[in-house]
């Protein structure tokens, strides 16, 4: 009897769990709270603080790309940067507006609408919105593994593309020129070349100012907010020279409030089928920009991620972009190393950042407004080509072929083509090669090697003419059934006194029905040549499969052994021919000489010879 306190039956504790799992999605920032102390704050005040000057200009910048206000991308950083914090599950990760994704958003917008209206800003919150929901719901239906067929080849060659793209695309407010956005990379070319005499050389000045202090200030004082600083310099000398008047471009007022709540303009939604496939591409790119930076955070810190619940966090800052401001965006590289390098303990660094990132809106857009539309442009091209890594592309093309491919179209498709197809021409090309891959695994036949006793590529002229000793490397499923069933009938076809096949199978993880039918035809063939069919190394799962299908009980489970030496004498006591072997002229087996003079008591018990007694030449 059960006397005081309180008894849990097993499906109660089950239910609790579940609810604890529930409130731990739903609120994930109480857990680390709970342990929150003074020291945390000091530290993540300094990193948040920090990150909000790196934050200020990029965002503007970026909002530059997306073809969006100026304000538009420092809202984007303050709510959703916020949100993200608190829902995400990394300690570092800062979410805000992204190089590639700002790109995305642009390509995506412009179809439908041209920058600078009112439905190209409404289409922004909306296309965000429908990004976030679809990150959450893939959240919170466990999706994360669907990421893994994003490969990183894809990523390398989109972030090649896209940082070509926009570094060119700053160009034209580099060189003081007004172009429309949005013309196609050769079309862009083409355009600077043309207009090229018209260059401003007060605004070139400034961008290669701009440059060359970011660049500068990077190598000699790395800890510097070299795009802050470079920007403040190039917008004292518009003020002091009054270089507006001589014609450099500005970016002109910023309203100074906080991002104002909107509600989305759903009438929109009639447009929101064309969005889809740009809300997709978004909604990939920017989980696996934020995973990518997260566990290689985490690989530092040893923090255990939850990648569902990062999808969530993604999801939700998203949401909040659309209703507040702001336009879609992900894990921010630059800045989650700072945020790291600066000492931050807890997500509540992303929190402190996002309300600096306000406050600096509230006490400096009046002064921002005469900041240089070509240091802003300088900035993004510095910005860019950073998103290129030059060790990474050099690795992915010499490991394989399929990785070569995979990045090389994803990039060409990303200069040429719509951008947010050029994701999924990556991933599907990726998906296709991996099933090209797999569905011709590859088979080879093998021999003993007499000096290390080990299995090595049989010779030519060096095979047994009774069994082939074949491996397989690779599964044997439905994709390449067809594949393996093709090998294995041309090599009994091309040696018609086969009579045995060994399957090492070591290297195979996947079985599956369309195996079984494949093996199953092979092992009939086999035993209408008076041999048989035998495995070794099969693994538990692929076995399981051999017992639960009926194929082991049909092959006969003496057929299967653990080692090869073991499943090579099996198949001698079961299947050879004393009489062939006292023939045969080549010697495969250590095993051989003795049973080419008669002695096949070296087999030890279970001798079943498959030819009759007088042919064989054993006693009767």
């Amino acid at each position: 009897m059960h006397v005081g306190g309180s008894f849990q039956t097993g499906a109660e504790r089950k239910g609790d769990s579940r609810v604890q799992s529930v409130i731990a999605e739903l609120v994930p920032f109480v857990a680390w709270m709970r342990n929150y102390r003074g020291r945390h704050m000091r530290a993540d005040l300094v990193a948040g603080l920090t990150v909000a000057v790196v934050a200020v200009p990029q965002s503007m910048a970026l909002a530059l790309v997306t073809g969006l206000p100026i304000q538009v991308g420092l809202y984007a950083s303050i709510v959703p940067t916020i949100i993200a914090s608190l829902w995400g599950s990394s300690a570092h990760l800062i979410t805000g507006p992204t190089t590639a994704i700002s790109l995305v958003v642009f390509t995506s917008l412009s179809e439908l609408a041209a920058p600078g209206t009112s439905k190209y800003l409404e289409l922004a919150f909306v296309l965000s919105l429908m990004v976030g929901v679809m990150q959450a719901g893939m959240g919170f239906a466990r999706l994360g593994v669907l990421l893994n067929f994003v490969s990183h080849s894809v990523i390398l060659g989109f972030s090649a593309g896209a940082a070509v793209l926009i570094g060119f695309s700053q160009i034209p407010g580099i060189l003081g020129l007004d172009m429309a956005k949005g013309r196609s990379f050769h079309g862009a070319l083409n355009e600077i070349a043309t207009h090229f005499h018209m260059v401003h050389g007060v605004t070139l000045l400034l961008g290669i100012l701009t440059i060359v202090v970011v660049v500068v200030l990077k190598r000699l004082k790395p800890s510097w907010p070299g795009t802050l600083v470079a920007m403040l310099i190039s917008g004292v000398l518009v003020n002091v020279f009054d270089l507006e008047s001589r014609g450099v471009a500005v970016i002109g007022a910023i309203p100074r409030s906080l991002p104002p709540f909107h509600i989305p303009d759903f009438h929109l939604m009639a447009d929101g089928g064309r969005l889809v496939p740009g809300a997709l591409a978004i909604c990939l790119l920017g989980l696996v920009e934020a995973l990518s930076i997260a566990k290689a955070i985490a690989g530092s810190t040893r923090q255990r991620l939850n990648v569902n619940q990062e999808f969530i966090g993604q999801g939700l800052a998203n949401i909040s972009a659309g209703f507040f401001s702001g336009f879609a965006g992900s894990g921010s590289f630059v800045r989650s190393a700072v945020n790291f390098r600066s000492g931050a303990k807890t997500p509540m660094s992303g929190v402190v950042s996002g309300l600096a990132v306000a406050g600096t809106v509230l006490v400096a857009a009046p002064l921002a407004g005469n900041l240089p539309v070509a240091s802003l442009s300088a900035v993004l091209m510095v910005v860019a080509f950073g998103m290129i890594h030059p060790k990474d592309i050099t690795k992915a093309i010499r490991a394989t072929r399929n990785d070569a491919a995979v990045l090389v179209v994803t990039f060409l498709s990303t200069l040429f083509l719509n951008i947010e197809f050029a994701i999924y021409v990556g991933v599907l090309l990726s998906i296709g090669l991996h099933m090209a891959t797999t569905s011709h695994p590859r088979i080879y036949s093998t021999v003993p090697d007499f000096k290390t006793g080990q299995m090595t590529g049989a010779a030519r002229g060096r095979m047994c003419c009774q069994m082939d000793i074949i491996r397989i490397e690779g599964s044997i499923f439905f994709g390449s059934a067809a594949f393996v069933q093709e090998d294995l009938q041309r090599r009994l076809k091309s040696h018609p006194e086969l009579s045995s096949i060994l399957i090492r199978m070591h290297r195979v993880n996947n079985f599956d029905a369309s195996g079984v039918q494949v093996l199953d035809l092979i092992a009939e063939e086999v035993r209408s040549r008076g041999g048989g069919l035998y495995f070794s190394g099969v693994n538990t799962r692929v076995f399981q499969v051999f017992k639960n299908s009926g194929l082991l009980k049909e092959v006969g489970e003496t057929h299967f052994r653990s080692t090869t030496g073991s499943a090579i004498r099996q198949a001698m006591r079961e299947s050879f021919c004393p009489f062939i072997c006292s023939q045969c002229e080549v010697a495969v087996f250590v095993e051989c000489q003795e049973l080419k003079t008669g002695n096949w008591e070296v087999l030890g018990q279970g001798l079943r010879p498959r030819c009759g007694r007088k042919e064989t030449g054993l006693a009767s």
